[in-house]
């Protein structure tokens, strides 16, 4: 029984990574998956909870490089860390909504991030397999859902030949949406959201 039972588990861990199959929905490495590469090796995870609410940060405080420029404003998927990144190196808030990712120890994993805008759309395509959203049916005091991209907003003119970039992009996941067909919206970099950090395997 005892070599029986000693056979079993060393099968078990010396299971070649390459068999294992991973799937959108799949529980992996402190939370869930929601993306895959063409690889199928590689993709995003999404933590089970959210995090306090947040803002982006450093609203009205001009970026760093002149003429102001953007910083952070990449969209697309696999940018988030770097998004992140940029974010917690120009803005010293302490409680914003990258760093508030940045700095978790979730799951025995610390390299979480903010979701880029378009991360957090395949987030609210797979909401029911992530799990861990509010549920405006059972919480009447809430009218929407909205959370916080790593995705920074478009400038406006500082008067100095610069721009100030106010605002950053934020998700609806409310049944009823702000704006009619459209859940990627713009809030002020004040506004504090929900927080859903991912990382990257």
């Amino acid at each position: 029984m005892v070599v029986l039972l000693f056979t079993a588990c060393s099968k078990n861990d010396d299971t070649p990574k390459e068999d294992l199959l991973l799937e959108i929905g799949q529980e992996y490495q402190g939370g869930i998956i929601f993306y895959l590469d063409d690889t199928k090796e590689h993709g995003l995870i999404a933590y089970k909870s959210d995090l306090a609410d947040a803002p982006w940060g450093c609203f009205n405080q001009p970026n760093p490089v002149p003429p102001t420029a953007p910083i952070a404003q990449n969209d697309g998927i696999g940018f988030g860390k770097q998004n992140t990144l940029a974010i917690v190196n120009f803005c010293d808030e302490p409680n914003i909504a990258a760093r508030l990712a940045y700095m978790l120890d979730g799951n025995g994993y610390t390299d979480w991030y903010l979701p880029s805008i378009d991360e957090l759309a395949l987030i609210y395509e797979y909401r029911d397999l992530i799990g861990g959203f509010p549920d405006l049916n059972n919480d009447p005091n809430v009218e929407h859902i909205i959370y916080a991209s790593s995705s920074e907003g478009w400038g406006t003119k500082d008067g100095n030949g610069g721009f100030l970039y106010l605002n950053y992009q934020v998700y609806e996941f409310s049944v009823t949406t702000v704006i009619p067909d459209s859940r990627k919206l713009f809030t002020g970099k004040d506004n504090a959201v929900k927080v859903r950090p991912v990382r990257s395997f």
